[in-house]
């Protein structure tokens, strides 16, 4: 680091002050990891730094809306909170492929470590009487709420499953979704969600340190 300009040598300490005070409690046993990106070169730890940023940002904005879900009245937030987190997955995995312009194949992408952990844990399906009939993976479910309310304004629903409902308990939404072959029709997907907030946390940031690990190990000295 003594070959770095100062105001590199001030982000790259500020990173390892950030990591102490908070991201060892959220990635613990990830000490190593933590070194591998404080040797990074500045223009790849750059793109890590801003990953963290992104990440820290989304949660305390999503904790914050999540808080207002048991206000008085309680708010429907829990769309809007899909929402950024599929965000941030998207923009934090473009360091990992650039090149990549499909939000839809982004979002694939980030969430691709973990997916044996989603499987049948969000899932969606067309009527099996229509004409049109297709299942929908996770990835699909959770890139249809992004649209839903970046593009229609739909924030109602609930997404998550109680902490104290039962495991086998589902929510279930509605989504319009367009026919590649025909983008003038319209086809109705009935989505399932079995997964608490704090679980859909939890493999959201497994999928997150994964991805920052694969970055690393592509850009190590």
């Amino acid at each position: 680091m003594n070959n770095k300009k100062p105001w590199e040598q001030n982000q790259y300490k500020r990173f390892e002050d950030n990591w102490n005070k908070k991201w060892s409690k959220k990635f613990p046993n990830k000490s190593k990891l933590k070194n591998k990106i404080i040797e990074l070169n500045y223009n790849n730890f750059y793109d890590v730094n801003n990953a963290f940023g992104k990440l820290d940002k989304a949660l305390q904005i999503c904790d914050f809306l999540k808080k207002l879900s048991y206000a008085k009245p309680p708010q429907d937030t829990e769309k809007i909170i899909i929402t950024i987190l599929v965000s941030c997955a998207e923009a934090i995995y473009k360091i990992n492929k650039p090149e990549e312009d499909i939000n839809e194949n982004l979002i694939k992408g980030f969430f691709k470590p973990v997916q044996s952990k989603l499987k049948g844990k969000i899932k969606g399906h067309t009527e099996t009487k229509m004409p049109y009939n297709k299942s929908f993976d996770s990835t699909e479910v959770l890139y249809l709420i992004r649209n839903d309310y970046i593009h229609n304004g739909n924030f109602t629903g609930k997404v998550f499953r109680l902490n104290s409902s039962e495991k086998k308990s589902y929510n279930h939404g509605l989504f319009y979704y367009y026919e590649k072959e025909n983008k003038n029709k319209l086809i109705q997907v009935f989505s399932s969600i079995n997964l608490s907030y704090l679980e859909f946390i939890n493999i959201f940031l497994e999928s997150f340190i994964l991805n920052i690990e694969k970055y690393c190990t592509k850009h190590k000295k």
